[in-house]
């Protein structure tokens, strides 16, 4: 989904994934560059893409910690990584290496951001540009004229008293689920 917004916004999306079902979806869904991590360079292919300079922004949604940490050397001078994904298990790591892309221009001078919308109040108002309401509404709009595919991004419709099935087949099956809906028809 981030990919789509973003493409909607005008940027050229170099999506990466490990699952084949999911670089699947994402072409689906009309990203038009989807790689498929730990098959060839990731690193080559995003160069060859982007003709050398590395990507200005990166969504790092995954939220692995070690994921973020390599894929520095993906983002162009000036770049920034922006955090979607919640951090999800420890990886230590000597921290140096990375504030030098943060500080350090040669090594890229690289802005690093979260992204959780709980900064954001939850009505519009004069002063925010952006609100849950506001942001919600956006997206509400962009699924009615189908300018934003959800249907491929479902991969189960669940009671939501299945919940709790559905948190623990996500934890231990992470790679088989892509989107988890919950189907409120009934209650």
């Amino acid at each position: 989904m981030a990919a789509q917004l973003a493409q909607l916004q005008g940027a050229a999306v170099i999506g990466i994934d490990l699952s084949g079902e999911r670089i699947r979806i994402a072409e689906q869904c009309g990203v038009i560059h989807a790689i498929r991590g730990g098959e060839i360079s990731v690193h080559e292919q995003i160069a060859e893409f982007t003709l050398g300079k590395g990507v200005s922004t990166h969504i790092e949604a995954t939220g692995v910690p070690q994921v973020a940490v390599q894929s520095l050397e993906w983002i162009a001078k000036l770049g920034e990584i922006i955090f979607l994904g919640s951090p999800r298990g420890e990886y230590n790591t000597d921290v140096t290496e990375i504030l030098n892309y943060c500080h350090l221009y040669g090594r890229g001078c690289i802005t690093f951001k979260g992204a959780h919308e709980w900064r954001y109040p939850t009505e519009p108002n004069e002063f925010v540009k952006h609100s849950l309401v506001r942001n919600s509404n956006i997206v509400f709009e962009l699924m009615k004229q189908k300018r934003l595919q959800v249907e491929p991004l479902i991969s189960h419709v669940l009671k939501p008293e299945e919940a709790k099935k559905a948190y623990e087949g996500l934890r231990l099956h992470k790679d088989q689920y892509s989107g988890v809906l919950f189907d409120w028809s009934e209650t």
